[in-house]
């Protein structure tokens, strides 16, 4: 009795193989989740330091500053946000990847590291249009 070659048939060290990856793709989740509530938490925290420097300084001059306070922490939580959702794309294409019959490892793709980059250029950009838009109200 043997097997038909189009047929694979699946061994325990496969299963523990996809197992094993599908085990490192949560962890890395988990960190990316980690390092997104940070930066998220970051750009809160931004907002509420110019409001307590504003209260405790009521000047005038601080009120620009904080728009900008306020355009800034703003920017930074779509960031962490942009960058989770990101993150959860990235790992439901392993996990959907792992499912598949004719699982075949394949090494990260420089398309994942452009898009972080793209998105870290962009997210500059779009700040420092802000930056300029805020200063030139002054």
């Amino acid at each position: 009795m043997s097997s038909s070659p189009s047929q694979k048939s699946t061994s325990t060290t496969n299963e523990l193989a996809k197992q094993r990856n599908r085990v490192a793709a949560e962890r890395t989740l988990t960190s990316w989740i980690h390092n997104c509530l940070s930066v998220i938490g970051f750009g809160i925290a931004f907002d509420r330091i110019f409001n307590a420097l504003n209260e405790s300084v009521p000047e005038d001059s601080l009120h620009i500053h904080m728009q900008l306070a306020h355009i800034i922490g703003l920017s930074v939580i779509a960031f962490g946000v942009f960058l989770l959702v990101l993150a959860m794309i990235a790992y439901l294409i392993k996990v959907r990847s792992l499912e598949r019959e004719e699982y075949l490892y394949k090494p990260p793709q420089i398309f994942n590291l452009s898009i972080f980059i793209v998105s870290v250029v962009l997210f500059g950009l779009i700040t420092l249009v802000a930056v300029f838009t805020v200063i030139s109200w002054q």
